[in-house]
């Protein structure tokens, strides 16, 4: 080798340490403003409770903090990885003279096969993890609706994203399918929600007393946020009836799952209370739709007329049901049989 080609290899070694060193220091700084995120943002349950566990907010805030100790430490580790082999490649190259081609050939097509089938699964999921790492869509700690399973993101790992939903079940999606997945981001921006309810009132009924009484329940619900007033809203006329809205602020999720129960259990009491009916239509026993409150009568019966024992097709006789009996031949009528000697 010339003294040309070792200053190249000394070149190539000396920007690959440069760009190594950077690339971490980077990560890093990414790492830290990561775990400032955690300490400023209160981790909150989809749903209100009291867990059994002993202080859950704060393990979960520990987990949290060790889930992305550890995604970084990986980053980090591949990160090293590919930088060295980005030097190791152009500088094995003025060694390739040296290696059989055969063996050059059988290591590189060993190792295609390895990558290409045994751990394609493994990469996928692995590259998908860094991308969630360094987005902002997808944190832990946050508020989602995905594959109709409402939860909380409890921990991204290099591999698979794991959601705890409502009811502390865990559910677990590939990284690589998780970032694929169209989901609901309850707390991507902050943390405040619209809760809402439906309820059906009659076409008769006083909307101005349904809406004063629906607004009077929800700013009396214990987790009724008083940024603004509720709001009552008509969003349908029906021939069942009318559909109504019922919607207010709610500080977070788990808050606007509990108002919306809260809002939902004041409006049904009040509707009992006033005796105002969800609809107008009733089913009588009969089957027949019917658009008051009493049931129908049922028609009254026609009359049928006395049916003959002997013969029911022709109607009694009341005189002489059964009519005289020949007393010599009784088959048939009375003088029409033979006389006897």
């Amino acid at each position: 080798m010339t003294v040309s080609e070792y200053l190249n290899i000394i070149a190539l070694i000396t920007a690959g340490l440069a760009l190594l060193f950077s690339l971490r220091w980077l990560l890093r700084r990414i790492e830290k403003k990561r775990h400032i995120d955690i300490k400023e943002k209160d981790y909150q349950h989809a749903v209100p409770t009291r867990s059994p566990q002993n202080k859950p907010l704060k393990k979960a805030q520990e987990k949290r903090t060790k889930s992305v100790r550890f995604r970084f430490t990986i980053i980090r580790h591949i990160v090293t990885m590919i930088v060295v082999l980005l030097v190791a490649l152009p500088v094995s190259l003025h060694f390739l003279d040296r290696i059989p081609a055969t063996m050059f050939s059988l290591l590189i097509a060993s190792t295609g096969v390895v990558v290409g089938i045994a751990a394609r699964p493994f990469i996928e999921n692995l590259i998908a993890g860094i991308v969630i790492t360094f987005s902002r869509h997808l944190r832990i700690g946050d508020t989602v609706e995905i594959d109709h399973v409402y939860g909380t993101i409890e921990d991204i790992t290099p591999i698979y994203t794991i959601i705890k939903t409502w009811d502390w079940q865990r559910y677990v999606i590939p990284n690589a399918d998780m970032l694929s997945k169209e989901f609901l981001s309850l707390t991507l921006s902050d943390n405040y929600r619209w809760s809402h309810i439906e309820f059906w009132v009659a076409q008769d009924t006083d909307l101005a007393e349904v809406k004063a009484n629906a607004l009077e329940v929800a700013s009396g619900c214990p987790h009724f946020a008083s940024y603004e007033g509720p709001s009552f809203w008509v969003m349908g006329l029906e021939k069942e009836g009318i559909r109504c809205w019922l919607a207010a602020w709610a500080d977070s999720p788990g808050d606007a799952w509990m108002l919306a129960s809260e809002m939902r259990t004041g409006v049904a009491e009040k509707l009992r209370l006033l005796k105002i009916l969800p609809h107008r239509y009733q089913v009588d026993l009969a089957g027949a739709l019917h658009g008051t409150d009493q049931p129908a009568t049922a028609p009254a019966a026609d009359p049928v007329d006395p049916v003959d024992p002997v013969d029911p097709v022709d109607p009694v006789d009341p005189v002489d049901p059964v009519g005289p009996v020949d007393p010599v031949d009784p088959v048939g009528p009375v003088g029409v049989g033979p006389k006897a000697n």
